[in-house]
């Protein structure tokens, strides 16, 4: 049997796949979010009127998006993490995510936005990574946890940044493609780079596996993805050491030492200013066993040349 959340806009193929989901709604925002175990399928649906922004956090071993006219596939094993639909358009979509992983759909009523805004967000953004919009979702799931008489404002407030994050994300879109690296460029250098998150590799190591010089990779890559190659490969670190604290009981000197970090301490002190708090404050804040079941809210009415730190 499906599990479906409210009006099936986000769904698991199998109940047997969700672990926990929360809804919070208010007259002019829905948020559905869903904590997935590991090769669970969740299929999600943007339909007109309303503008949809869907997450996953972790990457997705799989993606499929399907919009008006044919199909986008987004298969490959990158940061894309976001999804950006707007109010005139269906479109639908489909994500696999190979460890534990949550997944959550903001779905705002064009009504609440003004008229000069909508304009600005009058096309999809397929597939997009967005370091600041990540940033928000991770506080989502914790907020929407509480349950209390602030969630309405903290939901309507929460979707109104999301949005300007988006608008940000869609200015910023078109002035890195310019002079960035090749499609095959990008997956090897990530490739490279992910697979040796514990190690300091050189950027000339990368550089040559692209063909090109450490300079021009440099620039290249940045053009690319927005970010220099170190502070990429530090948001590959903290998003593996999230996945850790969350799914495992690693201890934090370990949690260290596989992700990159030079010791605790390094680690403590990125992860506090990306997060905001301690590893160890987040890890009790995000394993599964303090995660209420089910939870639902309703309103009544309604420049270095070594990837190193």
């Amino acid at each position: 049997m499906d599990a479906t959340i409210t009006q099936g806009s986000i769904r698991v193929r199998s109940d047997q796949g969700l672990i926990n989901s929360w809804v919070a709604r208010t007259a002019n925002v829905r948020v559905e979010f869903l904590r997935c175990r590991p090769n669970t399928t969740v299929e999600w649906r943007a339909a007109r009127p309303e503008i949809s922004i869907v997450w996953v956090r972790n990457r997705a071993v799989a993606s499929r998006l399907r919009l008006p006219g044919g199909e986008v596939d987004r298969g490959r094993s990158d940061r894309a993490n976001l999804w950006f639909i707007p109010e005139c358009i269906d479109a639908d979509g489909e994500l696999t995510g190979e460890s534990t992983y949550d997944c959550a759909g903001v779905f705002i009523a064009p009504t609440f936005l003004p008229p000069a805004v909508k304009q600005t967000l009058s096309a999809p953004l397929v597939g997009f990574h967005h370091d600041a919009l990540g940033q928000a979702f991770n506080v989502l799931p914790e907020e929407l946890a509480k349950s209390d008489e602030m969630l309405p404002f903290f939901t309507e407030g929460w979707a109104m940044q999301a949005l300007a994050y988006v608008v940000r994300a869609a200015h910023q879109a078109p002035a890195r493609r310019p002079g960035g690296l090749a499609l095959w460029q990008l997956r090897r250098a990530k490739e490279i780079l992910r697979a040796n998150l514990a190690e300091n590799t050189s950027l000339q190591h990368v550089a040559i596996a692209c063909n090109l010089s450490v300079g021009h990779f440099y620039h290249a890559f940045k053009k690319s993805t927005g970010v220099s190659p170190h502070k990429w490969l530090i948001s590959e670190r903290l998003e593996k050491a999230q996945d850790l604290l969350m799914n495992s009981t690693t201890p934090l000197v370990e949690i260290a030492c596989i992700c990159g970090f030079a010791d605790q301490s390094h680690f403590t002190r990125v992860f506090g200013r990306m997060a905001g708090k301690s590893p160890s404050a987040w890890r009790r804040g995000h394993q599964l066993n303090l995660i209420p079941a089910r939870a639902r809210w309703e309103e009544p009415d309604a420049k270095s040349h070594h990837a190193r730190d």
